[in-house]
C-alpha cells in the first residue's frame, strides 16, 4: 500500500468519524434544541383533559363564548404569558393547554404526544362549542396542521408557518444533514395537502430570523386552496404575536 493511499484512507476515515461525532451530538442534543421548555405565569388552571397516562391541564379564556379557539404555541412559548393578547383579540373561547414538560404540563415533550392530546383537546372543546378553531404558532403549525388534518376545524390560523422543520433544521445548520438524525420532523405540508375545504389563515413575518419564506411559501403551495388570507407582516418571528395584523386577524 503506498503512502498515497494510507493518507487517503485515513482522511475518509477522519472525515468519516468527525461526521459521525457530530451527528451524535446533534441527535442527543435536539430535544434541548427543539424544546427548550417555558415558564408559567401562573399555576395552571380548571382546564382538564383525561389522557391514558395522566391529566393534561391549562387555562380557559372566557368559555361561555358560542365558538372556541384552541391555541398551539411555539417552542419556546409560555401560553400563559400570552393569554392576555389573546383574550384582548379573540371574542371565541380561548383554551390553552401547554406541551408536555412546558408550564408545569405532566410529561416530556415529543411530537406524536403533542397532537395526540391537541386531537383530545379539540374533541373536548367540541362537546360545548357550536365552532372551533386553531391557532398555530410557530413549531405549533406543525402541530396544528396535523391537528387539523384530523379534526378539520371551522378555521385555521398558521403564525409563522413552515412545510417541515426538517428543513428548518437544514437550513439553520448550515447543509448539514441533521434531518437524518431528527426524531421529530413536524411535516406540516404532508398534513396541509389534506386540508381541503378548511379555511386557513397565514400570517408571515416579513422579517422572520427563525422561518425563512421559502419554508412558508412551500407550505402554502402545499394547501390544496389558496388560504383565504395571506397576511406579509413587516415584523420579526417573536414580535409578530404583538402586531395590530396578527390581532386583527384572530378577532374575524
Amino acid at each position: 500500500m503506498t503512502r498515497l493511499v494510507r493518507w487517503s484512507l485515513l482522511f475518509v476515515a477522519f472525515v468519516v468519524l468527525t461526521a459521525a461525532v457530530a451527528a451524535a451530538s446533534l441527535y442527543s442534543m435536539q430535544d434541548t434544541l427543539l424544546y427548550p421548555g417555558a415558564q408559567a405565569a401562573l399555576p395552571l388552571g380548571d382546564l382538564e383533559v383525561q389522557r391514558p397516562d395522566g391529566v393534561m391541564r391549562g387555562w380557559t379564556l372566557h368559555p361561555d363564548a358560542d365558538d372556541a379557539l384552541v391555541v398551539f404555541g411555539g417552542n419556546g412559548m409560555s401560553l400563559s404569558h400570552y393569554a392576555p393578547r389573546l383574550d384582548a383579540c379573540s371574542k371565541r373561547a380561548v383554551y390553552l393547554m401547554p406541551y408536555r414538560g412546558y408550564e408545569g404540563q405532566m410529561g416530556m415533550p415529543r411530537e406524536r404526544d403533542f397532537v395526540a392530546d391537541g386531537i383530545a383537546l379539540v374533541d373536548q372543546v367540541r362537546k360545548t362549542h357550536a365552532h372551533v378553531g386553531i391557532l398555530g404558532i410557530s413549531i405549533g403549525t406543525g402541530v396544528a396542521t396535523q391537528v387539523a388534518a384530523a379534526r378539520r376545524p371551522d378555521k385555521l390560523w398558521l403564525v409563522t408557518p413552515y412545510d417541515t422543520m426538517k428543513r428548518v433544521a437544514n437550513d439553520k445548520m448550515g447543509g448539514l444533514p441533521v434531518s437524518l438524525v431528527m426524531r421529530d420532523t413536524f411535516d406540516s405540508a404532508a398534513a396541509a395537502r389534506t386540508l381541503r375545504g378548511v379555511p386557513v389563515v397565514v400570517l408571515q413575518a416579513i422579517h422572520d430570523e427563525v422561518i425563512s419564506a421559502a419554508r412558508t411559501e412551500a407550505l402554502v403551495r402545499a394547501l390544496p386552496q389558496p388560504p383565504t388570507q395571506w397576511v406579509h407582516v413587516d415584523a420579526g418571528h417573536n414580535t409578530i404575536l404583538s402586531s395590530a395584523e396578527m390581532c386583527s386577524a384572530l378577532s374575524e
